[in-house]
This record gives structure tokens, C-alpha cells and sequence, in this order.
């Protein structure tokens, strides 16, 4: 088995290395231990039968035992690399030798007298200490062999020369207890062979998955990149379309057109949230809060959903303040109740906050159709859904109830679950209590104030996308030059050196692998003067978030919602339009 599994799983070569070390590290205890306590043993028992001659040689050989563990140990921890790995395996025997031999000698030296019960004593006592060392020694089989057998036969040999009634019984005695150690040792020597067999084993399936798992991340990644790029000028263009759409008759197809990019770009981002979560670049910014208010706007998102299907959405908060971050408390409550909706078909869904010894337990409980115990571990696993097997696009990725278990752990939020199938679900979670009088006042931004002041340089490859972008940045009143690399806005930076713009958006992956932060590197460069800058990426993988986040610039994830665009760039630009604003009036 030893050699088949080497063979196909691993290398033979770090099997061999591990097993050494191990019995390296187990053999040293046994020495100390021996050296210091079991031989010395044997004198203190059988003193009154031995000569001061035969004193000063086992002594002598416990001095010798203890000088070559001590230079073999000090060369294998100092030098190792000096000699190959096979020299150290013959080195190794030095000690062992030795220690074999030492034990040897005890019958020779201290086994003056014939009385069995001196005899008995000294039997008893070598088995017990060659028995003592066998599981160190059992990582080499034919190591244990000779160790163990040349203190037996010595003693065996011994007893030839002595006269005694018992020749038989302790002849018998030996074999017995010799085969019985070999047997042992070698049960052992297997099941330690294995066990270094199974960890490598360990070791190499991890490494597998994670690479298993770095090949999916970057296939996802490398898929919604690609998805996201039309994706956004869609979406961009949808809105610009609809702002200028004068026929009441359209508002229900640019609804349905709308609802259908929301859909996908839903989808997107939940494989975005768990993207960065994988990178480790979402961190946690608390802040006291008004539970309430998030409970409300989260109402008035969800109620509607939850109305058409003739769902009570009950929202139960007695002005509640809690200590947590805004954005990761929503996107939990927000996915719990949307999970609660989805497969809840009739009844209410109630969501309470109540305050217990300093914590608020938030809890959201559903008439809906329930979770078996055996699927109550499973469902927080990604891409797991239990009531969806024609993957009805409308019923998400899977990716909701693996989230929310992720943030809540990354916040140290106790998460549980109380379930049962065909009754209903409550999901509940603990976050700290905050202070009312430490709650922070929010921005708030006009959505109509016109942005004339920003003169922006739009970086693209896409020419979709710098069409779109453009197009309705100027109807917000912005002033607008696209270009679809670093290189052109430098070069038209050149030729217009009366030209100041004040903004930069830039796509993050453009031709040639230059990345965005790149490129609005290289403009700042030309423009030598402080500029505000903001990236849009459609990248979803981790080592590509990580680096967004290092750079200190604003990320917008693809699809972008103009709404939410509009509001970057105002609170952005507060200053500047502000200003602008006032050399009006």
C-alpha cells in the first residue's frame, strides 16, 4: 500500500524526509529519558549484585550513549544540508547502536547470581525499556528488528552459561515476547506510515482545491468582465433613453427593460460580494445607527415585492440603536428578507429587533415552506439551492444565505437558524448596541443641481461605454472629453494647455494590460496638479480587487446604476460645485 499510494499521489522523495524527522524528534526524547533515568535504573536495582568493575563499564557506555546522541542531534539541527539524505539515515544507526548495545551488556554486568528471581527482574526490565522505545523506533522497521533482538539474544545467551530449572520456561518466554514486540512494532510501523501518507495526502487535496477554486474565481471573474461591459452601456443607455422618452406608452416597456438589466446586474453583484470577500478587502467601518430608519427604507424596497404576493411584510423595532456598519448590516437584512420572500408563498414575514444585555437580537421569521434539518448546514453553502432545480434565474445564484453567513462571521454577528420543513424559517443574528447621541449625520445630495462645473476626462476601451458614459454625463450638465486610452487624453492634454479638467473616470482594464489606475497615473502626470479620480471595474477578481482597494481610489462595480453614479460624483465634487454654485448667485 506504502508504495502503490507514493506512487500515483506522492512524492516518495517528502514522504521519506518527514518520516525521518519524525523519528528524529521521537528518538531524542527516548535518549534524554534513558540516558537520565532508565539505565541508570539497572545499577540502583542491581547494585548490591555487581562489581564496581562492572559499574564504571555500564556507566561508561551511558557516557558514550549520551556523547553520540548529543553530536548526531548537534549536526542534524546545525548541518543538515551538509550530507545527502541517505548519509543521515546511516548516521542515525550511531546512537541507536549504542543504546542496543548498552542494554546488551546488562546481563553480562549485573546478572551475578543465579536466583530467579534476579534473573526474572532483569528480563522484565530490558523488555520493558526496548518496549518503551518501539513506537519511536517503528518508523523503521528493520532498525526495530536489530535494536530489540540484540538485547534478547545477549540475555538469551547469558542464560546458557547459568545453571537453572526454568531453562525452558524463559526460552520460551523470549521467543514469545520477541515475536510479540516484532508483531507489534510492525502494526505500528504501518500505521504510522500511513498516517504520514495521509497527511500529504491532506496537504496535496488541499493544495487541489485550492487551486480548483483559484481557476473558478478567475473563469467567474474573466465571465463577468465580459458580461458586465454591454451590460453597463445597456444600462446607461436605458436611462438615457427614458430621461428623454416622451410617450407615456414606453414607460411600460423601459420598466420592463430596466427591471430585466436590475435582474442581471443583481446576479453580477452577488458574485462580486463574494469576490471580495474572498480578496479579505471588505472591512468592516461600524457607526451608531438608527435601526429603525435602515428597517424602513428596506420596507419600502422590499413591501411591494412582498405584496404581490399577498405576503405581510411586518417590521417590529422599538427605535433601536445599534453599533454596526450601515452598508454590511443592509446587504444582510436585505438579503434575509429577500430570501424570506422568495420562498414564502402565503402568511407574513416579521422582522423584530430586541434589545438583551447590551446586544440587539435582529430576527426574521417567514410562514414559508421551511428547511429540513439535513439541509439546514447546506443551504449556507455557495451555489446551493434546495427549491430551484430548473435554476430559475429569478431565484438567484445561491450565493444569498453564503454571504450573509460570511459577513456575520467577518463581524463576529452569532447567526442561527430555527427551521422546520412545511412552518416556516427564523433566521436570527445578534449585533452590538450603539449610542444615540454618537449617531452621525449623514450627506444628503440634490439630484437636480446641475454639475457644469466638473470638466471630466472619460478613459475607455469600450467604445459602447465611452458613447454611453458621455452621454449622459453631459445631459447632467458635465463637460465631457472621452478617450479610449491614457495615451490619446495625454496627447490631447498636449495640444490644450489652457485645458483644466478637474475629474478623471477611467475603465480599470483597458488594451495592451494597462490597468486604469495606470492610466490616471500617467494624466496626472501631464496635468501636474491635484485631480479627483474614480474607477470603474468589471473585474470580480480577488488579486484585481486588491489591488483597486491598495490604491486609494474610488471603485464603482459594473453594472453602475446612473443614480448611484450621479451621487459619486456629486459628493466627489461637493467643493467644486459648491463654489460653482455660489459665483452664480
Amino acid at each position: 500500500m506504502f508504495n502503490t499510494v507514493l506512487d500515483h499521489k506522492i512524492n516518495k522523495e517528502l514522504i521519506e524526509k518527514e518520516r525521518f524527522a519524525l523519528y528524529m524528534n521521537e528518538m531524542l526524547r527516548n535518549y534524554i529519558g534513558s540516558i537520565l533515568i532508565g539505565l541508570p535504573l539497572f545499577y540502583f536495582i542491581f547494585q548490591s549484585q555487581s562489581s564496581l568493575y562492572a559499574v564504571n563499564i555500564w556507566f561508561t557506555f551511558d557516557l558514550i550513549l549520551m556523547i553520540t546522541a548529543l553530536l548526531t542531534y548537534y549536526v542534524f539541527y546545525q548541518h543538515y544540508d551538509t550530507f545527502h539524505f541517505s548519509i543521515w539515515i546511516k548516521v542515525s544507526d550511531i546512537p541507536l547502536i549504542v543504546f542496543s548495545l548498552h542494554i546488551a551488556s546488562a546481563p553480562w554486568l549485573f546478572l551475578q547470581s543465579e536466583a530467579d528471581i534476579y534473573l526474572f527482574t532483569l528480563f522484565i526490565m530490558i523488555i520493558s525499556l526496548t518496549g518503551t522505545v518501539t513506537h519511536a523506533i517503528a518508523y523503521y522497521f528493520d532498525k526495530l528488528i536489530v535494536f530489540s533482538t540484540l538485547p534478547l539474544l545477549s540475555l538469551a545467551v547469558k542464560f546458557t552459561t547459568m545453571e537453572s530449572d526454568n531453562f525452558y520456561e524463559v526460552y520460551i518466554g523470549l521467543i514469545l515476547v520477541w515475536t510479540g514486540l516484532i508483531t507489534f512494532a510492525h502494526r505500528v510501523n504501518k500505521s504510522l506510515i500511513n498516517s504520514i501518507i495521509l497527511k500529504f495526502e491532506h496537504i496535496q487535496a488541499r493544495a487541489n482545491a485550492e487551486r480548483i477554486n483559484a481557476e473558478k474565481s478567475q473563469f467567474m471573474a474573466a465571465a463577468s468582465h465580459d458580461i458586465r461591459q454591454p451590460l453597463q452601456a445597456i444600462n446607461l443607455l436605458v436611462s438615457t433613453l427614458k430621461s428623454g422618452n416622451k410617450n407615456p406608452h414606453d414607460d411600460v416597456l423601459f420598466e420592463r427593460l430596466e427591471n430585466s438589466v436590475d435582474s442581471m446586474s443583481e446576479l453580477l453583484n452577488r458574485m462580486l460580494d463574494v469576490s471580495k470577500l474572498d480578496a479579505h478587502v471588505v472591512v468592516p467601518q461600524p457607526q451608531h445607527l438608527c435601526l429603525t430608519t435602515l428597517l424602513e427604507k428596506l420596507q419600502g424596497v422590499l413591501e411591494p415585492f412582498a405584496t404581490a404576493k399577498n405576503i405581510n411584510l411586518v417590521i417590529k423595532s422599538d427605535n433601536s440603536i445599534v453599533f454596526a456598519d450601515v452598508i454590511l448590516l443592509e446587504q444582510v437584512l436585505n438579503n434575509l428578507l429577500s430570501n424570506a420572500i422568495r420562498y414564502t408563498h402565503s402568511g407574513n414575514i416579521t422582522l423584530s429587533a430586541q434589545s438583551n444585555s447590551g446586544q440587539i437580537n435582529i430576527a426574521i421569521k417567514d410562514t414559508g415552506v421551511g428547511i429540513a434539518s439535513v439541509n439546514q448546514e447546506a443551504i449556507f453553502l455557495e451555489f446551493h439551492q434546495l427549491h430551484n432545480p430548473e435554476r430559475d434565474q429569478n431565484k438567484g445564484l445561491g450565493l444569498g444565505l453564503s454571504i450573509v453567513k460570511r459577513l456575520c462571521a467577518l463581524q463576529n454577528w452569532p447567526l442561527s437558524l430555527i427551521s422546520e420543513l412545511g412552518i416556516g424559517s427564523c433566521f436570527s443574528f445578534k449585533v452590538p448596541k450603539g449610542d444615540s447621541e454618537l449617531i452621525q449625520i449623514c450627506d444628503t445630495v440634490d439630484m437636480n443641481k446641475n454639475l457644469s462645473a466638473i470638466d471630466v476626462i472619460v478613459i475607455d476601451d469600450h467604445e459602447g461605454i465611452r458613447f454611453s458614459l458621455s452621454n449622459i454625463l453631459s445631459k447632467w450638465g458635465c463637460k465631457v472629453r472621452s478617450f479610449e486610452s491614457a495615451d490619446n487624453a495625454c496627447e490631447a492634454l498636449k495640444q490644450l494647455p489652457t485645458w483644466k479638467p478637474n475629474l478623471i473616470i477611467s475603465d480599470y482594464r483597458l488594451r495592451n494590460n494597462v490597468t486604469g489606475i495606470e492610466a490616471i497615473d500617467k494624466v496626472k502626470l501631464i496635468l501636474n496638479y491635484a485631480i479627483e479620480a474614480i474607477i470603474i471595474s468589471g473585474d470580480t477578481a480577488p488579486k484585481e480587487i486588491i489591488k483597486i482597494e491598495k490604491s486609494g481610489l474610488i471603485v464603482l462595480h459594473k453594472p453602475i446604476k446612473p443614480a448611484k453614479l450621479r451621487v459619486v460624483v456629486s459628493l466627489k465634487m461637493k467643493s467644486i460645485i459648491e463654489s460653482n454654485t455660489e459665483n452664480v448667485l
